[in-house]
């Protein structure tokens, strides 16, 4: 909006905004502006201020002006600035007069125009005269005197009246020349009329010749101007034709205007508005005829380029669509601007449609090759920004490269989780788990399923196997064959932590079979018994129970051995001792007796009665009871073997787990070691970092790790005589919080015989 300056604010009696009829000049003044601008300068129009009328009837008017300046009464002006702005007023003036008479002329049929002129040059007078920056400015105008009250009722609007005939300025010394004449000096004064005469009809041919060129050229205007400067400097004489030309020099510098405007091949969408400003001008004369031609030309041409380009912007994509377009835009005579634009549209459309051409079959090629897919991501991604990849034809090809380089992506994480994840078989699942929602059948995602499958039936195998170990618990049988399913898995290091526990408990049965063999190759080596028999006595695990009882006989005939040898050494030369020895060795049939029996034998020869003499043969008479001496105890009968140990059983875990508490059956007797396992059912074996006895009697009492779910201690409990020990273990996590425990008992079957 074009600022404005205010001169001054007026508060009439009336007329107030509702006694203003609708064709008042005041309420016509944008009317006025444009007929002025059409056919005037600029500062010519800019004479009248604009009158912003309040609406609620309090007469208030507010006079502003386009001009910039501080606005100055005519009153406070000097005697100089007053003239020259009188004399700038009345050009003015008489230009607007002059062009109202123009008007009338050439439309009659709309008469209006001309009596808007007419109406608004009435002069105010003086005090409505302000000057800004040296031009001056009328408030008031149309005949409304602002010094003095409304009019009476009754009384004529100023406005109607017509202004007055003025007097032209040369009139003076015209009558004083025609006076002069009457005193005499007629010749003198009729050779300066005719002067007068030919000048200005010279001037007026001109004036007909230089309106006829129609600004093509305006030097015969500017010359006429020139001209009428020299000749008549006090603008006495040839006022019309001074408006004339001024007012045609006005037209040509408002047509120049238009055309260089138009010259600079303003964009499409600015077409409208200059149209629209070219309507206030005569259309139907020159430059202004040739004007609106070549602005109808161009907006007749923006407006097919516009369908062109809606066109080509629905046939985005569609590459034979597009080269056809590209056909029929190359024979267009279009301006060169608005088919520029349009030409770089379609040559961005027909380079994405090569682009495109290009890149589908590397795409295809390097599907599943992801260097060769980021290699082409990252060569054609100037191409993608340049060309608007999220447009056909190219968002196809776009879109497949992403999912491509998503799926590599995914493939390379995938990779270095299953590297780090190789011994945690629950992230090798969540592995499987992310795999599952993706298309493991495409590469490179099919490589990875493939070893994650494997690695996840080694996972499988692996707890199977470990389940295999917690149940063989010392089963040597079990574990050979565990150890045989592991040679398929000699070289993964998945299965190290389970070959490593299985590899002592290997160990321990190979001492077993080594004692089973010493105890076979010991014949009636007591010495050797003996020894084997203390170095059993250490080892409480369920492994060796073969070799102790395999040793158990070998025992039991040295203490009958050293039984008899010691009754033999203590019966001295005791026949009845003697002959009890000899009946009690009867009952026994080992062979390893026999060298007692030797030495009984020597030795017992005087104890028996000289051979009978031959009697007819009787009966054998009974043998007599062994004689007991007076003071002499009985002869004790060798003790029975201490029974078997009796199994203690398995006991279940209770708590935050499931699980059970398996005690060694083969142990009890007085100092023994007993072996205990402790099973925990995963998943909350995951959280157990210890497991220990509570039992108030035991010591070393922490059991030892020796598989995924499984603890063991060989704990003693000071066993004394035969009884029953109570035993107890409890589990705890990380943070010393018990998890579950167990109660259990063992029995005590007294000293080993």
């Amino acid at each position: 909006m074009t600022p404005s300056v205010r001169i001054l604010t007026l508060i009439y009696s009336g007329p107030p905004a509702d006694r203003l009829a609708p064709d008042h000049p005041w309420r016509q003044f944008d009317a006025l502006g444009r007929t002025l601008r059409r056919h005037l300068p600029g500062a010519t129009a800019a004479v009248f201020a604009r009158p912003e009328i309040a609406v609620d009837g309090s007469g208030t008017v507010t006079w502003t002006s386009e001009l910039a300046g501080q606005p100055r009464p005519f009153s406070v002006l000097s005697d100089e600035e007053q003239a020259a702005a009188r004399h700038v007023l009345d050009d003015h003036l008489n230009a607007i007069s002059h062009l109202a008479d123009e008007l009338a002329r050439r439309e009659p049929d709309d008469p209006e125009p001309a009596r808007l002129l007419t109406r608004a040059i009435v002069y105010p007078g003086d005090e409505a005269v302000y000057v800004i920056g040296g031009a001056p400015v009328l408030i008031s105008w149309g005949g409304t005197d602002p010094g003095h009250p409304p009019r009476a009722a009754g009384a004529p609007d100023p406005a109607t009246v017509p202004p007055p005939k003025r007097r032209p300025a040369w009139i003076v010394p015209v009558l004083g020349l025609i006076a002069l004449a009457a005193l005499g000096l007629g010749v003198g004064l009729g050779v300066w009329l005719w002067q007068l005469q030919e000048t200005e009809e010279g001037l007026r041919e001109d004036l007909a010749v230089a309106l006829a060129n129609q600004c093509d050229p305006v030097a015969p205007l500017l010359e006429l101007a020139s001209r009428l400067e020299r000749i008549d400097r006090e603008d006495e004489r040839y006022a019309d034709i001074r408006m004339a030309v001024l007012t045609e020099i006005g037209i040509c510098e408002e047509a120049a205007l238009f055309t260089e405007r138009l010259a600079t091949e303003p964009p499409c969408d600015h077409l409208p508005a200059l149209d629209a400003e070219l309507a206030f001008y005569d259309l139907e004369r020159e430059p202004f005829r040739a004007l609106k031609a070549d602005l109808d030309r161009r907006i007749s041409a923006c407006t097919r380029i516009t369908g062109l380009a809606q066109r080509l912007d629905a046939v985005v994509g569609d590459c034979l669509a597009v080269a056809e377009l590209d056909q029929e835009i190359a024979t267009l005579e279009e301006p060169a601007r608005e088919l520029a634009a349009l030409r770089i549209g379609l040559d961005r459309a027909l380079a994405a449609c090569r682009l495109a051409e290009t890149l589908r079959p590397q795409l295809v090629g390097a599907s599943e090759d992801c260097a060769a897919l980021r290699t082409l991501a990252r060569e054609s991604a100037p191409a993608f920004v340049e060309l608007d990849a999220s447009r056909p034809p190219l968002i196809e090809i776009r879109r497949g490269l992403d999912e491509a380089l998503a799926r590599c992506d995914l493939a390379d994480h995938l990779e270095g989780e299953l590297a780090r994840s190789q011994d945690d078989c629950l992230a090798l699942a969540g592995l499987d788990e992310t795999l599952s929602r993706h298309d493991p059948s495409r590469e490179p995602l099919t490589a990875v399923a493939e070893r994650l499958a494997i690695a996840l039936r080694q996972c499988a195998d692996l707890t199977d196997l470990e389940q295999r170990f917690a149940e063989a618990n010392g089963d040597c049988d079990l574990l050979q064959a565990l150890a045989a399913g592991l040679d398929a898995y000699r070289n993964n290091l998945r299965f190290l932590d389970i070959r490593t526990r299985l590899a002592p408990e290997l160990a321990l049965c190979g001492e077993a079979d080594a004692l089973e063999e010493q105890i076979a190759a010991i014949g009636g080596d007591c010495t050797k018994a003996r020894a084997l028999a203390a170095g059993l006595a250490d080892q409480g695990d369920p492994r060796f129970a073969k070799a102790r009882d395999a040793l158990k006989a070998p025992i039991a005939d040295c203490d009958r051995i050293d039984r008899y040898t010691r009754r033999l050494a203590e019966a001295g030369t005791d026949c009845t001792r003697l002959v009890a020895l000899e009946r009690d060795l009867k009952r026994e049939s080992a062979p390893t007796l026999r060298p007692v029996r030797q030495a009984l034998g020597e030795r017992i020869g005087p104890c028996r009665p000289p051979p009978p003499k031959p009697v007819v043969a009787q009966a054998p008479p009974k043998a007599p009871p062994p004689e007991i001496r007076p003071g002499t105890k009985p002869t004790a009968q060798p003790p029975a073997p201490p029974p078997p140990p009796q199994g203690s059983g398995s006991f279940a875990m209770r708590g935050d787990c499931t699980g059970r508490l398996t005690i060694d059956p083969t142990s009890g007797w007085d100092g023994d070691r007993v072996r205990h396992i402790v099973t925990i059912d995963p998943p909350a074996s995951e959280r157990v970092a210890r497991v220990t006895s509570t039992n108030p009697g035991c010591r070393n009492c922490a059991l030892r790790k020796i598989g995924r779910n499984t603890w063991r201690g060989d704990l003693f409990y000071g066993c004394r005589g035969r009884g029953i020990v109570q035993v107890s273990y409890a589990a705890y996590d990380s943070s010393g919080r018990m998890i579950c425990s167990g109660n259990g008992s063992d029995l005590c079957l007294g000293r080993r015989r």
